[in-house]
């Protein structure tokens, strides 16, 4: 149980804010606020992974849960480290509160995180494919999403097309979410199971 529970949580990202999906105003919207694991998207466009589950009392200190994701997250970017001066993967902060044991880390890109989640066996990470960029590097995504890709150009700023069926939270105002995909309060989106887009301003 506790390795399971380790190895779930070392895939995660940003602020860390514990409360309700459902009801959470957009305009108070300042970093990852979910009681279940979700990737967020950053108004710059960073990728980060929210890994919150389940645990008992006692079963580790906070200090080993930090230990550990430490640990695999440096032999992970001593492997697979680039000329870049940004890491694949970087750990921001983690947490052991009312039964949940939530790990934030963000990503280089989107290849990075399902990569990492891959390699700890991290089953909470549900997307099994994320490109991101401008909506014109992805025009060609967008477009065979159904997605107004005239509207996307003139005002959006960044997009996301992944595949798998999970919650994604966004820093900035969405403009469109197609293929599937649940929207709540204009900033978090449940995605279908197939390939989704998402478009922020």
């Amino acid at each position: 149980m506790k390795k399971k529970l380790l190895a779930a949580a070392v895939v995660l990202t940003a602020v860390l804010m514990l409360g309700g999906c459902e009801g959470l105003s957009a305009k108070n919207a300042k970093g990852p606020e979910t009681e279940e694991s979700c990737l967020y998207i950053t108004k710059d466009g960073n990728l980060q992974w929210v890994s919150v589950e389940t645990y008992e009392g006692g079963s580790y200190s906070k200090e080993e849960l930090l230990d550990f994701a430490s640990e695999k997250i440096k032999e992970y970017n001593e492997a697979n480290g680039t000329e870049s001066s940004k890491e694949p993967v970087t750990l921001v902060s983690g947490s052991l509160e009312k039964g949940k044991a939530v790990l934030i880390t963000s990503y280089d890109s989107g290849e990075s995180l399902v990569d990492f989640a891959s390699e700890i066996g991290d089953d909470t990470m549900p997307f099994t494919e994320i490109k991101t960029g401008t909506p014109e590097e992805l025009s060609e995504d967008l477009k065979a999403a159904g997605v107004d890709y005239e509207a996307a150009l003139a005002t959006g700023s960044f997009a996301v097309v992944l595949q798998g069926e999970g919650m994604v939270q966004t820093e900035a105002d969405l403009l469109d979410a197609d293929g599937g995909c649940d929207v709540h309060d204009g900033h978090f989106i449940k995605t279908g199971s197939g390939t989704s887009v998402i478009v922020t301003k």
